[in-house]
């Protein structure tokens, strides 16, 4: 009977929608139950322990308000949970644990609101599968979920939408050669389990099911003895949020280059595109001539491992939305992951127009200063160069191209007085153009660049997608935010210029988080408009930030996109209308394949 106490209780504050779910969910859980093999005793209780302590966290008044640190807590009581050997020490432990906190008395309220909520990670049924919670226990986290807390201030949720920072996660300082003590790593497991529950939108997304990602992984945690296997674990648990916001954690460890086995450096660039790697350019010519490697070979084996293996191998430690994105990522010399070269000399199969060859490949290493300095030069060649001046820039006469990474240079040495002015007459010559091309192939170094294209030819305030953040009256589900200041700088009034030419959006995996979120904004001004190029990032959504122990600030999307008809953002990246792929045959002769594309559309060929 109080499992359906518990049902009903919940669904005052949940649409009839949610209800109907969440009785499924009860269904299927009681189900689980009886068929599903337990998990063994070591794993299972620290799971429960760090479910409920983050139950705690995110819904007891104590911890919600600051009263309590929910660190300590959790290190206080986390050796006796480690010598629990029965369910019944278990539950005395985490009683024990709750009754320190008091007993919270203020009934938990909803505002009324037709607004729709995100309740697809939502879930409060865990306290009925989890057969080591005693009755007594269940109820009590049930009364405080009953009196959870609701205020705008709570101390472990950002105090704005779009803040980075998760407040007051405490730093824990380690020397890079210490491993944590095995209270600290349960506390970065704790932590990961409370993000994806109550602070990642997207775990309804993700490949695998988020109880069992923390759960594999609590017993190489507890048999974790060294730096390099916890950072490991780490990468791999973020790997599985398939998060690109979380991509660059793997710049955080300390132990990166024996992860990555990158100790010594390739002697010339390379691209992977559709899972192929190909030779784009040799820079270290005596390495590159001895082994006989010429630009356009592909690569196909590294020390007898299949290319498409190490792909999958890294895909367990790196994270990203979509396989575009990850590959595009390593297909990058200066993220220096894809190959293993922890040695001076490696083993290639090489294919070259169809003939295959195997071939020894030096290295570069920090002693070969003479090829240090080709590569030096090289990348500092490489670097884009970027557009000069405040003026527009025309690839055709007939068309004006947009760099959404260059546009701060449009109005940067410009008086602030005059900017709108300046603005005014770049886009009344833009107007003019037979063809308008926003490349979105970067991050935009000026955010507000696309908020002076909406002031300019943007004719009301209908909204280009559905924002959601976090619902502070009841943590773990998301409230979409309908506030006009949240899709629309405040005092820009869209002016209404129209534009009859055509507008061409390009994209790619680069494109990503705030290019993703401009992307659709052009896409709802120029309602003509073709998107081309490769899926973009799927991390659209604020970047979040939580320190982990060992000061690892471990990002993650901390708000869910999706366009305003309900189709989802995250993953999948923004909407494309013709796809297209890079070829190798275009690099190698130094052409851009999606600028070339985008205008012969605007020329109608």
């Amino acid at each position: 009977m109080m499992r359906y106490t518990w049902l009903l209780l919940l669904s005052v504050t949940l649409s009839a929608q949610a209800q109907t779910r969440f009785k499924a969910q009860l269904t299927t859980s009681q189900a689980k139950l009886r068929t599903q093999p337990q998990q063994p005793f070591t794993t299972a209780k620290q799971l429960t322990f760090f479910k409920t302590w983050n139950w705690l966290k995110y819904y007891h008044p104590d911890f919600a308000t600051g009263q309590r640190q929910a660190d300590s807590v959790f290190l206080e009581y986390q050796p006796q949970i480690t010598q629990a050997k029965t369910s019944k020490q278990l539950n005395q432990t985490l009683q024990q644990l709750v009754n320190t906190l008091g007993k919270p008395t203020t009934p938990a309220t909803t505002t009324a609101t037709t607004l729709p909520l995100l309740t697809d990670n939502l879930d409060t049924v865990w306290v009925y599968r989890d057969a080591n919670l005693s009755p007594a226990l269940r109820k009590q986290l049930q009364q405080v979920y009953d009196h959870r807390y609701q205020g705008d201030d709570h101390h472990y949720l950002p105090a704005r939408n779009f803040d980075t920072e998760i407040p007051n996660e405490p730093i824990y300082q380690f020397a890079d050669s210490l491993n944590l003590p095995i209270a600290h790593r349960m506390l970065a497991l704790a932590k990961l389990q409370g993000t994806l529950d109550y602070l990642f939108p997207h775990k309804y997304l993700m490949d695998q099911p988020a109880q069992k990602i923390i759960t594999q992984y609590i017993p190489q945690m507890i048999a974790c003895t060294s730096r390099e296997q916890y950072e490991t674990i780490l990468l791999k648990i973020g790997a599985a949020f398939n998060d690109s916001h979380t991509w660059d954690f793997y710049n955080q460890m300390k132990h990166r280059r024996k992860i990555f086995r990158s100790q010594y450096l390739l002697p010339f660039d390379y691209t992977l595109i559709n899972g192929q790697l190909y030779v784009t350019e040799l820079i270290a010519t005596d390495q590159c001539r001895q082994a006989g490697i010429t630009p356009g070979d592909l690569i196909t084996t590294v020390d007898g491992i299949n290319l498409s293996a190490r792909i999958d191998t890294l895909a367990t430690m790196l994270s990203a939305s979509n396989r575009a994105h990850l590959e595009y990522r390593l297909g990058q010399y200066n993220n220096y992951l894809l190959l293993p070269t922890n040695k001076p000399v490696i083993q290639l199969t090489v294919n070259n127009n169809g003939v295959t060859k195997q071939i020894s490949l030096p290295l570069v290493q920090s002693k070969d200063t003479g090829a240090i300095r080709q590569l030096n030069q090289y990348f500092t060649r490489r670097a884009r160069p970027s557009a000069q001046g405040t003026g527009l820039v025309y690839p055709d006469s007939s068309m004006v191209y947009f760099n959404i990474h260059e546009t701060f240079r449009l109005i940067e040495p410009i008086p602030d007085e005059k900017i709108t002015a300046h603005l005014d007459s770049l886009f009344t010559r833009a107007e003019k153009a037979k063809g308008i091309i926003f490349d979105m192939r970067d991050y935009p170094d000026w955010g507000g660049f696309v908020h002076q294209v909406y002031r300019y030819f943007g004719k009301d305030s209908a909204r280009y997608g559905r924002y959601y953040t976090v619902n502070k009256e009841n943590v773990g589900t998301y409230t979409y935010l309908d506030d006009n200041n949240t899709y629309f700088v405040p005092g820009i009034v869209p002016e209404g210029h129209s534009y009859k030419g055509q507008v061409v959006i390009i994209v790619n995996p680069y494109t990503r988080s705030m290019s993703e979120w401009h992307t659709m904004v052009l896409q709802k001004l120029f309602p003509n408009s073709i998107t081309i190029g490769e899926q973009s990032s799927g991390g659209d959504g604020d970047r979040k930030l939580i320190n982990l122990p060992g000061n690892y600030e471990f990002p993650f999307t901390g708000n869910a996109i999706f366009y305003p008809d309900g189709t989802v953002a995250q993953r999948k990246g923004v909407r494309i209308d013709q796809p297209l792929q890079r070829n190798i045959a275009d690099i190698l002769a130094g052409r851009d394949t999606f600028l070339q594309k985008a205008i012969r559309l605007i020329k109608g060929q």
